[in-house]
């Protein structure tokens, strides 16, 4: 090759590389082809539809542009381009599906083209996400001589039509704002699926209004003993439903509901005991998670609903037909995980009534308990669907659909045996689980023995091993957040970001157009995205704020403190924790203070022993709670603590330090 013609080609990468880089839209479009210039966004900007019943995503974009600049936007109905964006319903449009889309940015305007307001609002997600990270903010920090957006063309459309986030209401309940708040971001990143678990062993968290004890205070509420904010106990009343459920279809999103049984139907069984299998109702109230050992030994109540027992059968009629009339969606999930057989088969009326039956397993009964749930949700024109414990009896009806959790290889078992199925295996796809190391820095359930990392997720592909001809029962991709550990709202967002995008990605873009290289470039530019939404996300070293060696102990208590003034940002509920990595000795740890300047301003006093034994079923001894009840950006913060060397002074670890706000997405933690 000539000289001249090497340097004319790489002129040609150097140029395709810097304008690929401005195209950072995640999902990646099926097709993206790149033009010269910008369309420039005037002050006055016109919005118009084809269809009047696609004004609201006029009002929709008309929104986003406002809330950061001083643009003035006007909104009409014309048939043709006659707009600086243009928003266009065309019944002849030839999109792959209903959320297929194009997107056309000219010199001179937008025009989004889609067959179904599904495809036009990802179109119009799209366009939002070639716009300056700024707009998203809520203040008005936008110039309007900066609000351009490249000349290019987009034709896209998703792999699969699931594209799902789980997020477990029932252990740590999250109220309506946090839930619009996910509900927008999902959205934003073409995410179509929010399952709610609205029903758990810690608390029953929908009102069903022909059976008000579910949402009575010992099913709803955890006791002070236990210390959990207000905020973390509490139910969904259906005039909160109907209004979650209009604000996602809005959004092109789906709220598939789930009400868990039989087992985990501990506050089920408080509300009405004659539904149990057996008497067992100790304690007689909804607790946290973490404290199932102390009351039970294990993490699974000591009692489940009765599968022989016709009376529950009546109750569970009754539930799913106001979840169906509350909940539009096509399935509804009844949960059927992590059931301990042994409370059905040690009791003397089970036995009996397996014999009448001709029931030889345990698991028979399972499948009948399951068929006679799936009657019941389909009875009600709706498709049930369950985790795919429920898959153990091979004698289940199609008709059911499979969540498949327990390992990979389980959903190819239920697509290739003709079970239409969501792939949402523990691993890689549970936020629940550390996503760096086992220090990591965050508040993840550290009893896992593995590592969901961003790689790991993004390279995951749900239709592996799945035959071709059993494709189209794959529905498609979900992650799930269980946060019995991570709780704070703040929390869930570092767990769950920036891993959700790509779990996105994965529901969205085809095999051929996946790159993690390119990928992770596209995320750093969508960080500044969260940033001015206020989403919190992972970064390297999570909350770890300082360290201790064996330098800083010794064998009898000593004061040691640690600066962590980068890390207070806004008032707020304070976790400070004592990890322990390495030595031959654990720390101990007699209470800790947080002062600013110099003044001591919360304390928890207890005492602590750092060691290596970190899993669920143990007590956070190392876990302190303290506050910033008022935050003043002038001063220096200081955590205070008396440490010593249990039994000598070889030991390290690292000292996390987590502020969350009092009120979640207000503020954001220091970069």
């Amino acid at each position: 090759m000539k000289k001249r013609d090497f340097l004319t080609l790489l002129l040609v990468l150097l140029f395709t590389v810097t304008q690929a880089s401005i195209i950072n839209i995640i999902p990646k479009p099926t097709k993206v082809k790149i033009g010269n210039g910008v369309f420039k966004l005037d002050e006055k900007v016109t919005i118009t539809v084809n269809d009047e019943g696609i004004l609201e995503l006029a009002t929709f974009l008309e929104a986003i542009l406002e809330q950061s600049s001083s643009i003035k936007v006007k909104s009409a109905l014309k048939e043709s381009n006659k707009g600086n964006i243009h928003i266009e319903l065309d019944a002849n449009y030839k999109g792959e599906n209903k959320e297929a889309y194009s997107l056309v940015v000219t010199t001179s305007g937008v025009t989004i083209t889609a067959s179904d307001h599904a495809g036009l609002f990802y179109g119009v997600q799209s366009l939002r996400q070639l716009l300056p990270a700024s707009i998203e903010s809520d203040e008005r920090l936008a110039v309007n001589n900066d609000i351009t957006i490249p000349v290019v063309e987009i034709i896209d459309a998703p792999r699969f039509g699931w594209r799902g986030y789980m997020q477990d209401v029932s252990r740590t309940f999250y109220g309506v704002d946090v839930m619009k708040k996910y509900i927008d971001v999902m959205s934003l990143y073409k995410m179509n699926t929010l399952h709610l678990h609205l029903t758990d062993d810690q608390g029953w968290r929908i009102e069903i209004k022909s059976y008000p004890k579910l949402t009575s205070e010992v099913t709803t509420t955890f006791p002070e003993q236990y210390n959990q904010p207000t905020e973390r106990s509490g139910y969904y009343t259906q005039e909160d439903i109907k209004h979650l459920v209009e604000y996602a279809k809005q959004r092109n999103i789906t709220i598939v509901p789930e009400i868990d049984i039989p087992g985990h139907s501990w506050a089920t069984l408080l509300a009405y005991p004659e539904l149990g299998v057996n008497d067992n109702h100790t304690p007689n109230h909804v607790f946290p998670f973490l404290a199932s050992w102390g009351h039970w030994g294990n993490q699974f109540t000591p009692n489940s609903l009765d599968p022989t027992n016709e009376k529950v059968y009546e109750f569970l009629e009754g539930v799913f037909t106001e979840v169906a009339e509350m909940f539009p969606s096509q399935y509804i999930h009844f949960g059927g995980d992590e059931v301990v057989h042994k409370f059905w088969s040690e009791q003397p009326h089970v036995q009996k009534f397996m014999q009448d039956k001709g029931m030889k397993t345990i698991t028979n009964l399972q499948s009948y308990f399951v068929e006679r749930v799936a009657a019941i949700i389909t009875s009600l024109d709706r498709k049930p669907i369950g985790w795919n414990d429920i898959l153990a009896d091979e004698t289940l009806t199609k008709e059911t659909a499979i969540m498949s959790w327990l390992g990979e290889d389980a959903i190819t078992k239920a697509v290739n045996n003709g079970y239409r199925a969501v792939a949402t295996p523990t691993y890689p796809l549970y936020f629940d689980i550390t996503q760096e190391g086992r220090n990591d820095g965050t508040m993840a359930d550290l009893n896992y023995g593995v590592i969901n990392s961003l790689e790991a997720i993004y390279n995951y592909d749900p239709a592996q091993g799945v035959a071709a001809d059993k494709m189209s029962l794959l529905l498609g991709v979900q992650a799930n957040m269980w946060p019995a550990v991570p709780q704070e709202v703040k929390d869930i967002n570092v767990q769950n970001f920036p891993r959700l995008l790509g779990v996105a990605e994965i529901g969205w873009s085809s095999l051929e157009n996946k790159n993690f290289a390119e990928f992770s470039s596209r995320i750093e530019e969508n960080k500044k995205r969260l940033d001015f939404l206020k989403v919190d996300y992972f970064t390297p070293g999570g909350y770890i704020s300082g360290k201790w060696t064996p330098s800083d102990v010794t064998t009898t208590y000593a004061v040691k403190e640690w600066d962590v003034t980068n890390k207070v940002y806004t008032s707020g509920r304070v976790i400070t924790a004592f990890f322990f990595t390495d030595g031959d000795n654990f720390l101990e740890i007699d209470g800790v203070e947080l002062l600013a300047d110099g003044k001591v301003i919360s304390t928890d006093a207890h005492y602590g022993l750092a060691d290596d034994k970190r899993g669920i079923a143990r007590p956070r001894t190392y876990f302190y709670n303290v506050e910033v009840e008022k935050y003043d950006a002038d001063a220096k913060y200081t955590l205070r603590a008396k440490i010593k060397g249990k039994g000598g002074s070889d030991s390290a670890g690292n000292l996390t330090f987590n502020l969350s706000p009092y009120k979640p997405f207000t503020a954001i933690e220091k970069r």
